[in-house]
Protein backbone atom coordinates (compact mmCIF):
# COMPACT_ATOMS: atom_id res chain seq x y z
CA UNK A 1 0.00 0.00 0.00
CA UNK A 2 1.70 3.18 -1.01
CA UNK A 3 2.36 6.49 1.32
CA UNK A 4 -0.40 8.25 0.06
CA UNK A 5 -3.35 5.16 0.05
CA UNK A 6 -2.58 4.63 3.91
CA UNK A 7 -2.91 8.50 4.85
CA UNK A 8 -5.86 8.86 2.64
CA UNK A 9 -8.45 9.65 5.88
CA UNK A 10 -5.85 12.11 6.85
CA UNK A 11 -5.74 13.57 3.48
CA UNK A 12 -9.78 13.83 3.74
CA UNK A 13 -9.50 15.77 7.10
CA UNK A 14 -6.59 18.05 6.15
CA UNK A 15 -9.13 18.91 2.95
CA UNK A 16 -11.95 19.35 5.16
CA UNK A 17 -9.79 21.42 7.38
CA UNK A 18 -9.20 23.89 4.41
CA UNK A 19 -12.71 23.84 3.29
CA UNK A 20 -13.44 25.66 6.40
CA UNK A 21 -12.28 29.23 5.26
CA UNK A 22 -13.95 28.65 1.77
CA UNK A 23 -16.91 27.93 3.37
CA UNK A 24 -16.80 31.24 5.42
CA UNK A 25 -16.03 33.46 2.38
CA UNK A 26 -19.46 31.74 0.49
CA UNK A 27 -21.00 32.49 3.95
CA UNK A 28 -20.31 36.35 3.95
CA UNK A 29 -20.43 36.87 0.32
CA UNK A 30 -24.27 35.57 1.03
CA UNK A 31 -23.46 32.25 -1.47
CA UNK A 32 -25.87 30.11 0.23
CA UNK A 33 -25.58 27.24 -2.10
CA UNK A 34 -21.94 27.26 -2.76
CA UNK A 35 -21.23 27.25 1.70
CA UNK A 36 -24.23 24.32 1.32
CA UNK A 37 -21.91 22.35 -1.28
CA UNK A 38 -18.88 22.89 0.64
CA UNK A 39 -20.53 22.22 4.34
CA UNK A 40 -22.09 19.17 2.84
CA UNK A 41 -19.02 17.70 1.31
CA UNK A 42 -16.86 18.21 4.57
CA UNK A 43 -20.15 16.21 6.04
CA UNK A 44 -19.64 13.55 3.44
CA UNK A 45 -15.55 13.47 4.01
CA UNK A 46 -15.92 12.92 7.89
CA UNK A 47 -17.98 10.33 7.33
CA UNK A 48 -15.62 8.93 4.12
CA UNK A 49 -12.75 8.95 6.36
CA UNK A 50 -13.73 7.51 9.50
CA UNK A 51 -15.42 4.63 7.50
CA UNK A 52 -11.60 4.06 5.45
CA UNK A 53 -9.67 4.74 8.66
CA UNK A 54 -11.86 1.41 10.36
CA UNK A 55 -12.18 -0.35 7.48
CA UNK A 56 -8.76 -0.98 6.51
CA UNK A 57 -7.05 -0.09 9.76
CA UNK A 58 -5.97 3.01 8.68
CA UNK A 59 -6.02 4.37 12.49
CA UNK A 60 -3.61 7.25 13.39
CA UNK A 61 -2.63 9.11 16.28
CA UNK A 62 -3.10 12.54 13.95
CA UNK A 63 -6.53 11.24 12.40
CA UNK A 64 -7.79 10.78 16.41
CA UNK A 65 -6.67 14.52 17.14
CA UNK A 66 -6.97 16.28 13.81
CA UNK A 67 -10.54 14.34 12.90
CA UNK A 68 -13.30 15.47 15.48
CA UNK A 69 -11.30 19.12 15.10
CA UNK A 70 -12.23 19.34 11.17
CA UNK A 71 -15.38 18.61 12.23
CA UNK A 72 -15.89 20.84 15.33
CA UNK A 73 -14.50 23.99 12.89
CA UNK A 74 -16.58 23.26 10.24
CA UNK A 75 -19.49 23.40 12.44
CA UNK A 76 -18.48 26.46 14.66
CA UNK A 77 -17.99 28.07 11.30
CA UNK A 78 -21.31 27.74 10.60
CA UNK A 79 -22.56 28.66 13.87
CA UNK A 80 -20.86 31.66 13.96
CA UNK A 81 -21.91 32.90 10.13
CA UNK A 82 -25.21 31.88 11.61
CA UNK A 83 -24.91 34.11 14.54
CA UNK A 84 -23.66 37.37 12.47
CA UNK A 85 -26.40 37.10 10.15
CA UNK A 86 -28.84 37.00 12.64
CA UNK A 87 -29.90 33.30 11.90
CA UNK A 88 -29.57 31.34 15.13
CA UNK A 89 -29.48 33.66 18.88
CA UNK A 90 -26.06 34.75 18.93
CA UNK A 91 -25.05 32.68 22.52
CA UNK A 92 -25.33 28.91 20.74
CA UNK A 93 -21.87 29.04 18.85
CA UNK A 94 -20.09 30.94 22.38
CA UNK A 95 -21.72 28.12 24.22
CA UNK A 96 -20.57 25.01 21.35
CA UNK A 97 -17.07 26.87 21.67
CA UNK A 98 -17.16 26.84 25.03
CA UNK A 99 -18.08 23.12 25.32
CA UNK A 100 -15.39 22.18 22.83
CA UNK A 101 -12.50 24.08 24.18
CA UNK A 102 -13.46 22.83 27.58
CA UNK A 103 -13.30 18.89 26.36
CA UNK A 104 -10.34 19.68 24.29
CA UNK A 105 -8.46 20.97 27.27
CA UNK A 106 -9.70 18.27 29.25
CA UNK A 107 -8.98 15.36 26.37
CA UNK A 108 -5.51 16.89 26.11
CA UNK A 109 -5.02 16.54 29.95
CA UNK A 110 -6.25 12.70 29.85
CA UNK A 111 -4.77 11.42 26.87
CA UNK A 112 -1.38 12.30 28.68
CA UNK A 113 -2.67 10.35 31.34
CA UNK A 114 -3.53 7.88 28.93
CA UNK A 115 -7.33 7.62 29.71
CA UNK A 116 -9.80 6.44 27.29
CA UNK A 117 -11.34 10.02 25.24
CA UNK A 118 -12.82 8.80 22.66
CA UNK A 119 -15.90 9.72 21.60
CA UNK A 120 -19.36 8.10 22.83
CA UNK A 121 -22.50 7.68 21.21
CA UNK A 122 -23.88 11.11 23.14
CA UNK A 123 -21.38 13.20 21.44
CA UNK A 124 -22.02 11.56 17.93
CA UNK A 125 -25.66 12.18 18.29
CA UNK A 126 -25.26 15.57 19.23
CA UNK A 127 -23.45 16.11 16.47
CA UNK A 128 -25.90 14.50 14.27
CA UNK A 129 -28.44 17.08 15.40
CA UNK A 130 -26.18 19.90 14.97
CA UNK A 131 -25.70 18.88 11.47
CA UNK A 132 -29.70 18.78 10.95
CA UNK A 133 -29.86 21.86 12.65
CA UNK A 134 -27.36 23.83 10.73
CA UNK A 135 -28.67 22.49 7.12
CA UNK A 136 -32.32 23.52 8.84
CA UNK A 137 -30.94 26.98 8.35
CA UNK A 138 -29.86 26.49 5.32
CA UNK A 139 -32.83 25.86 4.19
CA UNK A 140 -34.65 28.79 5.67
CA UNK A 141 -36.96 26.85 8.09
CA UNK A 142 -38.28 29.26 10.69
CA UNK A 143 -36.26 30.14 13.17
CA UNK A 144 -38.83 29.57 16.17
CA UNK A 145 -38.26 25.78 14.92
CA UNK A 146 -34.53 26.06 14.53
CA UNK A 147 -33.74 27.82 17.83
CA UNK A 148 -35.32 25.04 19.60
CA UNK A 149 -33.39 22.31 17.90
CA UNK A 150 -30.06 24.41 18.91
CA UNK A 151 -30.87 24.90 22.64
CA UNK A 152 -31.79 21.04 22.46
CA UNK A 153 -28.02 20.94 20.76
CA UNK A 154 -26.70 22.96 23.50
CA UNK A 155 -28.48 21.00 26.15
CA UNK A 156 -27.21 18.12 24.77
CA UNK A 157 -23.51 19.08 24.45
CA UNK A 158 -23.84 19.78 27.64
CA UNK A 159 -24.82 16.13 28.76
CA UNK A 160 -21.89 14.98 26.70
CA UNK A 161 -19.95 17.21 28.57
CA UNK A 162 -21.11 15.99 31.98
CA UNK A 163 -20.95 12.54 30.61
CA UNK A 164 -17.21 12.70 29.60
CA UNK A 165 -16.65 13.92 33.03
CA UNK A 166 -18.16 10.98 34.35
CA UNK A 167 -16.30 8.89 32.50
CA UNK A 168 -12.92 10.79 33.26
CA UNK A 169 -13.93 9.70 36.98
CA UNK A 170 -15.00 5.94 36.48
CA UNK A 171 -11.21 5.51 34.65
CA UNK A 172 -9.77 7.70 37.93
CA UNK A 173 -11.19 5.77 40.71
CA UNK A 174 -10.73 2.12 38.58
CA UNK A 175 -7.26 3.45 38.15
CA UNK A 176 -6.89 3.63 41.56
CA UNK A 177 -8.57 0.27 42.54
CA UNK A 178 -6.19 -1.29 40.35
CA UNK A 179 -3.05 0.22 42.09
CA UNK A 180 -4.53 -0.71 45.33
CA UNK A 181 -4.65 -4.25 44.05
CA UNK A 182 -0.89 -4.79 43.11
Amino acid sequence: MSIISKNIPNILTVLRMAAVPVFVVFMQKDMIYPAIVIFLLAEFTDVLDGIIARRFNLITTFGKIADPLADKMMQLAALFMFSIKEMIPKIIPWLVLFKELFLLISGIYLYRKKFDMSSKWFGKLTSVIMFIAIMLVFFDVPRYITDVIFWICVGMALFAALMYIRNYFNQVNAAKEENKTK
